[in-house]
């Protein structure tokens, strides 16, 4: 799938080539503020595919070169704590070391939160939940025209 300046290719937990990014993504600096168990994310989000059509994981290229992953995560309206939750998408990010600070994330973030709002009218923003420590990737969704809205939530809206 082509996406403005990036290519998303489905995660395939069969290819060699995948199997070798996502572990570089593991053990890249920073990869526990993706997920305490990435293996099992990518997992999960393709199983979870096969139910909703929605969430998955896909590889990001740009210029010809593997430089993350990304989660898509279909969260259906839900109850929790007496309080009722709309249905949203949340996407997540992994940049490999050697393509951070080149405003790929950024770039990459309003490119997809776009593509995703354009595909899925039904939804008005998309969601981004960072860690609050995770300055770097803070910065990069405000880049990307995220909006804080409390705690870790962080949303991208339908203009």
């Amino acid at each position: 799938m082509k996406i403005n300046n990036f290519d998303l290719i489905t995660f395939d937990l069969e290819n060699k080539e995948h199997l070798t990014l996502l572990e570089k993504i593991i053990k890249s600096n920073g990869s526990e503020l993706i997920s305490g168990d990435i293996k099992r994310f990518v997992e999960r989000n393709i199983e979870l595919n096969k139910k909703d059509n929605i969430t998955n994981c896909y590889i990001i290229e740009n210029n010809n070169s593997f430089i993350g992953l990304a989660f898509l995560n279909y969260h259906p309206e839900e109850k929790r704590d007496e309080k009722t939750l709309s249905e949203e998408i949340e996407i997540g990010l992994g940049i490999l070391p050697e393509f951070r600070g080149k405003h790929l994330g950024s770039q990459f973030e309003k490119e997809f939160s776009e593509y995703l709002l354009n595909k899925y009218p039904q939804f008005n923003e998309v969601v981004a939940r960072i860690d609050n420590n995770n300055l770097k990737s803070i910065n990069a969704v405000k880049k990307a025209g995220f909006e804080h809205i409390e705690g870790e939530e962080y949303h991208f809206k339908r203009f």
